[in-house]
């Protein structure tokens, strides 16, 4: 469970950083911490996928 949600968090870090972790958690309401505990649902990939959306926009 959740290696999908995990993996949006390594991109984030690879795109800013730790900063960039943190907006994602910020901007999907899903932390970190539970993204390997949380099902990999449509529902929470879409929230993370938007959130990655925004913060790559952010940073570019």
């Amino acid at each position: 469970m959740g290696l999908k949600l995990s993996s949006f968090y390594d991109q984030a870090e690879s795109i800013g950083g730790l900063k960039a972790r943190m907006r994602l958690a910020m901007i999907s309401g899903i932390p970190s911490s539970k993204a390997e505990s949380e099902p990999d649902s449509p529902d929470n990939i879409s929230k993370l996928q938007k959130a990655l959306d925004e913060i790559q926009k952010e940073f570019n």
